[in-house]
């Protein structure tokens, strides 16, 4: 049995992204720009090692299920997401954003970000039929990539095969 539960684990990693990417849409319907862009580090902090296990280890474990056209349905919403934590991390970067910006950051977040965990979530019940070696192999990713720390935008750029 894994040392970690990667289901569980899985789990609250979505839930975390969830409500970070709510209080970075709070913070930019503010214009709290400092507030949203620390925000921003922390998911990109969080988003590296769990885009790494899922396409490293979990996405290519539970492709058996869904197939190779989903497969690449969930590289290309990583795509998405890297590209607009790019655009989101551009902005924010300045120091300071207009109504216009704050609207667009907004819709970026709802349509290109938020999307992915939604959908991503809805793989934990797929994962409930891998083996325990399986799940051994997707707990000890996990493991590792925390343990790397490599942040998301780093690792979309120096690590990842794929490039968005």
């Amino acid at each position: 049995m894994p040392r970690i539960d990667p289901i569980a684990e899985v789990k609250e990693d979505h839930g975390k992204v969830r409500d970070l990417l709510l209080d970075i849409m709070s913070a930019i319907k503010r214009r709290d720009v400092t507030k949203a862009f620390e925000l921003l580090l922390i998911l990109d902090k969080l988003g590296g090692p769990h885009f790494r296990f899922e396409e490293e280890v979990m996405y290519p474990a539970m492709k058996r299920f869904y197939g190779e056209d989903y497969y690449l349905r969930l590289l290309e919403e990583h795509d998405r997401v890297i590209r607009a934590a790019k655009q989101l991390a551009e902005t924010l970067g300045k120091g300071s954003i207009t109504e216009e910006e704050s609207e667009r950051l907004i819709k970026l977040i709802q349509n290109e970000i938020l999307p992915h965990p939604i959908t991503c979530s809805g793989l934990e019940i797929l994962m409930e039929k891998l083996s325990p070696e399986e799940l051994e192999k997707i707990a000890e990713s996990i493991e590792a990539g925390r343990e790397a720390e490599v942040p998301l935008l780093e690792w979309a750029d120096t690590i990842r095969a794929r490039k968005a």
